[in-house]
């Protein structure tokens, strides 16, 4: 149990508002000090003095990750269970939160691109998917860039033939291992084949620069889908949240939209809030005469 005196620390570190949205940004997965600056709007070192404060408070651990040094909540003893406590009485559509999240999520895709890896995110995709699948397993299936790992156990159960597209080698080099040790059989390559076809696809757009290369890789994926073919898309809210003169667009209303307009007929969303917000989607390839109907 913890004194009054650690609980008064704990809390006096935890109680003042920039330190407690950093804490709860933390508390969702690991981020430097560059991208923890780019969420808060606020200059490197003043984050850096807040970052300093919490870990001597116990409330933040340090770690070294190649050459970021990245921070997280504590995760073991009484001061993470009181800290536990605190975060879950935090609205999670809070608008601040949402931000700051949002940003911090972009500023990482931009600084050092996602490498494949398993997470709690991963395994709620991966259950999505499998409750979705058509019962006849795919000839042929193209999975795009996954950031979990995941799906491409995923992909496996879906399809006899798997076709993992990811255009950086470190990504491609933790796929081709994860599936040596899964024992699943899969084509690893850099970009997707002019001439090749597909029975059903995965994407993963949670690494994509920003929607609209979301929607020109839809685009071109459709022409090499089979009629009807099942596709499910993942991508982050903030690719979604867009405003159209004094109107705001919901980002579900808005990925049906944006699905349709690629060619596809949207069968079942969910949105996923684990580490980072995000919307799956299951939708089918439209035959050719009707999207241009």
């Amino acid at each position: 149990m913890l004194t009054l005196l650690d609980t008064t620390k704990v809390l006096r570190a935890a109680g003042e508002p920039t330190r407690l949205r950093l804490l709860a940004l933390c508390a969702l997965r690991e981020w430097s000090v560059t991208e923890l600056a780019a969420s808060l709007g606020q200059s490197e070192p003043r984050v850096s003095r807040h970052l300093k404060v919490l870990c001597e408070a116990g409330l933040l651990v340090r770690a070294r990750r190649g050459s970021w040094v990245c921070y997280s909540t504590v995760t073991d003893g009484e001061v993470a269970s009181l800290l536990t406590a605190v975060l879950a009485r935090i609205d999670t559509a809070d608008a601040v939160r949402r931000r700051d999240v949002q940003r911090a999520a972009a500023s990482a895709r931009e600084l050092r691109p996602a490498s494949p890896r398993s997470s709690r995110l991963g395994r709620a995709l991966s259950a999505f998917i499998r409750d979705g699948a058509p019962d006849a397993r795919a000839a042929r299936l193209l999975l795009v860039e996954p950031t979990h790992l995941e799906l491409a156990d995923a992909a496996a159960a879906l399809a006899r033939g798997v076709t993992i597209v990811a255009a950086r080698t470190e990504a491609r080099e933790a796929l081709r291992a994860h599936c040596e040790r899964r024992g699943i059989d899969a084509d690893l390559a850099v970009r997707v084949g002019a001439a090749s076809t597909w029975d059903a696809a995965i994407i993963d757009a949670c690494a994509a620069r920003d929607g609209a290369a979301v929607e020109s890789m839809l685009r071109e994926l459709h022409a090499r889908l089979a009629p009807a073919a099942p596709v499910w898309l993942v991508i982050p809210y903030e690719f979604l949240e867009s405003a159209r003169g004094n109107v705001v667009a919901h980002p579900i209303t808005e990925l049906r939209g944006r699905l349709a307009a690629a060619g596809f007929d949207t069968e079942k969303l969910k949105p996923l809030d684990e580490e980072t917000h995000v919307l799956v989607a299951f939708a089918r390839r439209r035959a050719a005469a009707e999207s241009a109907a």
